[in-house]
């Protein structure tokens, strides 16, 4: 069974996601991906922030486990650094014929308009909203 682990990482009231477009749709994807041998949960989601936006987290709190064919983790980020869109990933090799990946942000206030993935990383950000989440730095 694969285990994937992803990050949620927010700043000034956006969310950092992948901008995916393949075969004319449009959606966002929260930054993560499946766990190479020998890596923790912890360990990847670090790997794919790398990866995927080129940045360095730490300080990840759990946020959300859930099951959907395999297991999926998600973590808050307490810390980062690097330049932010300067991801080299295997996600950016065209030659892969995947459609094209663009790190941005979404505001938080525009997520329940938005077709985000997992759906169940969006209702949990949307439940986090609407219960006034407490930030404890």
């Amino acid at each position: 069974m694969i285990h994937r682990a992803g990050i949620i990482l927010i700043e000034n009231g956006s969310l950092a996601v992948i901008k995916r477009i393949r075969n004319g749709c449009v959606y966002y994807v929260i930054p993560g991906g499946g766990m190479k041998g020998g890596e923790t949960e912890m360990e990847t989601a670090v790997r794919e922030a790398k990866e995927e936006l080129g940045i360095n987290v730490s300080g990840l709190k759990i946020a959300l486990t859930f099951r959907q064919n395999n297991t999926h983790s998600y973590y808050f980020v307490g810390k980062y650094n690097g330049l932010f869109g300067s991801g080299k990933g295997e996600e950016y090799d065209y030659t892969r014929n995947r459609g094209e990946y663009i790190p941005c942000w979404i505001p938080i206030e525009e997520l329940s308009g938005k077709k985000l993935y997992p759906l169940e990383v969006k209702q949990f950000l949307l439940q986090q909203m609407a219960g006034g989440q407490e930030d404890d730095d």
